[in-house]
């Protein structure tokens, strides 16, 4: 009977699967202010009399400084704890999101849209290193947030098409944007890493760890083992068809 209250009370916890729903819905979140614009555009470009090619140059702008803010988006991630930077990352691009349905024509449209990828850029990043620290290498494959793109456009799509017939275009980007602001304070006051996060047990640390999880990468001595950003090696990245690649279909 001891033993088997003791199998009992040692069982892993399963706050790893919380952590999932929680990246998820940050992701869905993500793609949800990508497509707002496609949304809002016709009737968005009748109001300010767009032409095509302002058109295409203001639905292009978000590629440019998301590819172009891959490498120091992944330099912050290296260097700031997901808890700060996913939280000010997700005000930082809900609010140019915000004010872009307030905008007075194209100039700030397309200033808004740039500002919107350049924050958006670490967030994969930062996905991965969630994932890391919280899922053994077993488990990682089953982390279902990655599918939340995929909600982002099928599901709220129609939505927001909805919100614009009921409302203006205007609306599709404010409330996109009080969407994110809400959601940044609600990651930042309940993610932590997994030796800080209540209602993790020991067990389940040990579980994550013997997976191959790196439930210690924000520690202090994790942290001096870093090797310092060099040079020659930014060179044989940027080197690398691959990263082009994936830079320019992102």
């Amino acid at each position: 009977m001891t033993q088997l209250k003791t199998q009992i009370t040692t069982r892993p916890t399963r706050m790893r699967y919380m952590i999932a729903l929680l990246l998820f819905i940050t992701v869905v979140i993500n793609y949800m202010d990508r497509a707002n614009l496609s949304i809002a555009m016709p009737a968005l470009s009748q109001e300010f009399d767009l032409t095509t090619g302002q058109q295409g140059l203001l639905l292009s702008a978000f590629g440019w400084t998301y590819a172009a803010m891959q490498l120091p988006g992944g330099w912050l991630v290296d260097r700031v704890r997901p808890r700060v930077l996913y939280a000010s990352c997700l005000v930082l691009w809900s609010l140019a999101t915000l004010f872009m349905g307030i905008s007075g024509g194209f100039i700030a449209l397309i200033i808004l849209r740039l500002l919107v990828g350049g924050f958006e850029a670490p967030a994969y990043p930062i996905n991965n290193k969630v994932a890391t620290a919280w899922f053994p290498e077993r488990e990682r494959g089953r982390v279902f947030y990655t599918s939340g793109q995929f909600i982002g456009l099928a599901l709220l799509t129609p939505v927001l098409s909805w919100l614009q017939t009921v409302l203006t275009w205007h609306w599709v980007f404010i409330l996109t944007g009080v969407v994110g602001i809400i959601w940044a304070s609600i990651w930042w006051f309940v993610y932590r890493e997994p030796r800080d996060k209540a209602g993790v047990n020991q067990a389940e640390i040990d579980l994550i760890a013997s997976g191959g999880g790196l439930v210690d990468v924000e520690s202090g001595a994790t942290k001096e083992t870093k090797p310092k950003l060099r040079w020659p090696d930014v060179k044989v990245v940027l080197a690398r068809r691959k990263l082009w690649g994936s830079v320019s279909s992102a």
